[in-house]
């Protein structure tokens, strides 16, 4: 059977771990939580939002030691955190011949030490980006184009191509309201004349506050030109998560009137 190993059940390892599962793959996951009934629900739903055959499947697996992952490919889905990225992927490295690659959506292959594979979420948009200078990644790469994914051949950056763009957009939207003081309606209203249908807000809820904040902070780092917005920080002071708690973005910015 085809195995991988992914690094964190989160959001996106969850997602990740279910979409290479209905491909037929052994899935070894790294985790402290075991969330089997969480897979197996994410699982079914890609299952009918990808068309997939039933007889495909896989198996999942658990570890709670990075050393007892079998050698195998590995993706890593920890959270945005540098440190302990940094520390779970040289401990991969140090026990295991294959390669490792980072789901991260804002650090630099140089910062991590690995290469990119980077997924959108939900994962059923079908998006990649991939950062492999040594094509270790073929055996992944195979399977997602059977499923017509699109790839996009990524430099390595932080942020890759898709999330930079998408969080300089996101910036710059709170940039006009936080320092160049225009009103929330004035923006939306712009957005509805120039981009039919697009929500930003509701694009930062599905993402989440705090995944966006720490995106943004490590944009910014990189690039002191990148403008981080206050209002996360407020926003998550307040309890606003976006739709992990049912909150919104949109709310706390009309609850103020400025930042």
């Amino acid at each position: 059977m085809k195995r991988l190993n992914i690094l964190a059940c989160g959001t996106m390892g969850t997602q990740i771990s279910a979409l290479f599962y209905n491909l037929g793959f052994e899935v070894c996951i790294y985790t402290h939580k075991t969330r089997l009934k969480e897979l197996e629900f994410q699982a079914k739903v890609l299952s009918k939002k990808l068309n997939l055959e039933p007889s495909q499947k896989g198996s999942f697996c658990f570890y709670t030691r990075i050393k007892s992952l079998p050698e195998a490919l590995c993706i890593e889905c920890l959270p945005e955190n540098l440190e302990l990225k940094q520390r779970c992927i040289k401990e991969f490295q140090s026990s295991h011949e294959r390669a490792i690659f980072s789901n991260s959506s804002s650090f630099s292959s140089k910062d991590l030490g690995c290469g990119l594979l980077h997924f959108f979420n939900p994962i059923y948009l079908k998006l990649a980006e991939l950062y492999d200078p040594k094509n270790e990644a073929l055996v992944l790469i195979q399977e997602l184009k059977k499923l017509d994914f699109c790839l996009i051949k990524a430099k390595g950056n932080r942020g890759n191509l898709a999330n930079l763009l998408l969080f300089n957009e996101i910036a710059t939207f709170f940039k006009m309201i936080e320092k160049l003081d225009y009103s929330l309606q004035e923006c939306e209203l712009v957005y509805e004349k120039l981009y039919e249908k697009r929500d930003i807000l509701s694009i930062i809820d599905i993402i989440g506050i705090e995944i966006c904040d720490q995106i943004c902070l490590n944009l910014h780092e990189d690039d002191e030109s990148f403008y981080y917005p206050k209002s996360f920080k407020k926003a998550l002071e307040l309890g606003i998560l976006g739709r992990k708690n049912k909150t919104k973005i949109k709310d706390f910015l009309l609850s103020i009137k400025e930042v």
